[in-house]
């Protein structure tokens, strides 16, 4: 037990110092919440195209983990300050639906009718990505990426600039996103600062989960001193069971 006491000291030490070598600007895996609530790191927005209350429930495909789950469109953005001033940053988050259906994220929300959308669209094929702005929607990027319902996939989202790339792949793929061709890409500044949210899908039900958002790909990277392995704490929860 002094054993696994000491371990768990310097394990923590080691998780801590890591994270301190990187820039996160926001991170949020649902655990701390309480299933029925909506999760409470974040704000809801009162958007004109749906209202929806987003909560906290079981992961359908693992009752042990808990996730954002949506059913209907509802924004969401994180509740923490200086969100507004972000700007540049890669975001990591996973990602499902249970119906082919219209499903989205928004990112550099500058105002509830001002920010970029990414859209995983019907028919199973394309992502896009769209400007809201003063009520319309504009399509600036279309790409491929066939897909399947009740399937978890790993999102990142990388924008600097003017320049946005987004990748995709199942959560169970091992390949860095590093390695990865983006699926859709596109040059636009029309938005310049503002944070990330949750939208969730036209029709059905859809789910996130373990939140990630850094300045730089470095500090991605510095933050893995936390393994990510299905859920964005599993080692915290290995730490829980001694």
């Amino acid at each position: 037990m002094l054993k696994q006491k000491a371990f768990l000291m310097v394990f923590i030490f080691l998780i801590s110092l890591g994270l301190a070598n990187a820039n996160m600007l926001f991170v949020d895996d649902f655990e701390d919440d309480n299933l029925g609530d909506e999760p409470s790191k974040w704000e809801h927005l009162d958007f004109a195209e749906g209202n929806s209350i987003i909560t906290v429930e079981e992961d359908p495909a693992n009752p042990k983990n808990k996730v954002a789950k949506t059913t209907g469109i509802g924004l969401y953005i994180p509740n923490t300050n200086g969100k507004e001033k972000w700007s540049d940053y890669v975001w990591d988050f996973d990602w499902m639906w249970e119906s082919d259906s219209y499903v989205g994220t928004i990112y550099r929300v500058e105002d509830v009718e001002a920010h970029y959308h990414c859209s995983r669209r019907q028919g199973a094929t394309e992502i896009h990505i769209y400007t809201r702005n003063a009520g319309n929607w504009a399509n600036i990027a279309t790409g491929t990426y066939p897909n399947e319902n009740n399937v978890w996939y790993s999102h990142r989202l990388i924008i600097k600039g003017d320049k946005h790339q987004i990748y995709m792949k199942e959560r169970n793929d091992d390949t860095p996103f590093e390695k990865l061709k983006p699926v859709v890409e596109a040059k636009d500044d029309t938005f310049k600062s503002g944070p990330i949210g949750m939208m969730g899908i036209t029709a059905g039900i859809s789910y996130f989960d373990n939140m990630v958002l850094a300045e730089t790909l470095q500090d991605i990277e510095n933050s893995k001193s936390v393994e990510m392995t299905g859920k964005l704490t599993a080692t915290w929860g290995q730490i829980r069971n001694y």
